[in-house]
């Protein structure tokens, strides 16, 4: 799994500069860096994603094509069925 950049000690050092005590900037920094590690999406998430979905258009894909085919028949059939009932 590919690790985000985050520098917990640089961005707690600048909560304490702006009046942060010691413990809430290093509370803060390590929230963050909690968030960034289970919200952020990595490459290999979007790879993963990127193949299912992939996956999934080819189903869809397959299934509209079948139902593509179906229609066309089942028209022309009618079509067929009218002329002969017409004439």
């Amino acid at each position: 799994m590919t690790a985000i950049v985050f520098d917990t000690l640089a961005y707690a050092e600048k909560l304490e500069a702006a009046g942060f005590t010691h413990e809430q900037a290093k509370g803060q920094a390590h929230a963050l860096r909690e968030i960034i590690d289970d919200q952020i999406a990595t490459k290999q998430d979007l790879a993963a994603l990127d193949a299912s979905v992939s996956a999934r258009l080819a189903e869809t894909k397959a299934e509209l094509i079948k139902w593509y085919i179906g229609t066309m028949f089942a028209m022309t059939a009618l079509v067929v069925g009218l002329v002969k009932l017409i004439h």
